[in-house]
């Protein structure tokens, strides 16, 4: 909009400009004639027109007789004398016709040459605001931001730093528990196996929380881990859970050795068992699915709607919010799987289960 209408004023100020030096000329032309003067017309007979009347050299002049017959002109290109002012081929052109016929003169055709000069230095000065004006919108918006968001980060990092400090104080309350509940005596069987499986959930919420808080990814030792070997491991751990659904597994498990850090398998693994068992029916079955090619871990519990899926593995996103939880075991599977260099795929329906492949 700026550059719109200091162009119209480019052309309004040229417009004025250019008719006052005409009529200075129409003026010298006249009072010339009036004053029977010949300097005029002799220098007119021997110089261009220009230098006659004294212009500047960006300016080329047009003396028209009757009938637009040139007389003194200095430029080739036909003149539009239906308009007083107008632009084309880069050059402003003004014409008066108040010199009435003096010195045999009808039309003063006035040119302004080089116009695009004038019309880049605007462009120019137009980009020059623009990028000092994005500039300083650009510094005023990050420090304002950087205000606004400061106390938002002050809390994030409390809240992190409690996090952190809390998960890390967890950890030897779990483990007292978890190897006091073996030395119990004349406690019922019952109670004592749903006091087991309460501190093997919170123990392996724990484990989910450390690892995504505390764990550094960088320095992960690798080694060769018996992936056979480990899931019937874990099964055993989550033994218990999957009695108290009265649960069926099926093993199909072939030899496999993987080059991995074995926590970060031990996650995967638990948090894709966990999932099955917390988001399948009473009664439901597991199988779990093991070749040199890939894990995969089905279930026929609740399933996972097709709007959802998209989504399932970014933290905080549950698939049902009515079976509790973080939202976080998935992500930590999905992180795993890309930290490794696997393929995390799910297929699942609602009201008929999921499956889980990591193809390594």
């Amino acid at each position: 909009m700026f550059y719109t209408i200091e162009i119209k004023n480019l052309h309004e100020n040229y417009a004025l400009k250019m008719r006052a030096t005409a009529s200075s000329i129409a003026h010298k032309i006249v009072t010339a004639h009036m004053m029977e003067d010949e300097t005029l017309q002799k220098c007119l007979a021997k110089n261009a027109p220009e230098k006659c009347f004294g212009l500047e050299k960006e300016y080329q002049l047009g003396l028209f007789g009757e009938g637009n017959a040139p007389l003194h002109v200095s430029f080739s290109e036909p003149i539009d004398f239906s308009k007083t002012f107008y632009l084309e081929n880069d050059s402003f052109y003004a014409l008066d016709e108040s010199t009435q016929g003096h010195l045999g003169i009808h039309t003063i055709v006035l040119k302004h040459i080089h116009i695009s000069s004038a019309v880049n230095a605007l462009r120019s000065q137009v980009l020059l605001y623009f990028v000092l004006s994005l500039a300083f919108a650009t510094l005023l918006g990050y420090v304002l931001a950087k205000q606004f968001l400061k106390p938002i980060q002050e809390e994030i990092n409390h809240l992190d730093t409690f996090i952190k400090d809390s998960t890390h104080e967890l950890n030897t309350p779990i483990t007292a528990i978890l190897m006091s509940i073996g030395t119990l005596k004349n406690v019922d069987e019952k109670k004592r196996k749903r006091i087991e499986l309460s501190a093997k959930r919170i123990a392996t919420l724990y484990g989910n929380l450390s690892y995504m808080l505390l764990h550094d990814k960088q320095n992960e030792e690798k080694s060769d881990v018996d992936v056979k070997k480990l899931i019937f491991e874990r099964v055993e751990y989550f033994a218990d859970l999957m009695a108290s659904k009265r649960i069926d597994l099926s093993l199909k498990l072939e030899e496999k050795t993987l080059h991995i850090n074995e926590e970060s398998l031990i996650k995967l693994i638990d948090n894709l068992l966990s999932n099955a068992i917390k988001y399948n029916r009473l009664g439901g079955t597991i199988e779990v699915l093991l070749d040199v090619e890939k894990l995969s871990v089905k279930d026929n519990g609740i399933g996972i709607t097709s709007s959802k899926l998209g989504d399932i593995t970014k933290r905080y996103k549950r698939a049902n919010s009515d079976k509790g939880g973080f939202g976080i075991g998935l992500d930590i599977v999905n992180t795993i799987c890309k930290t490794n260099g696997f393929r995390l795929e799910i297929d699942s329906k609602e009201n008929e289960g999921s499956t889980f492949s990591i193809y390594f």
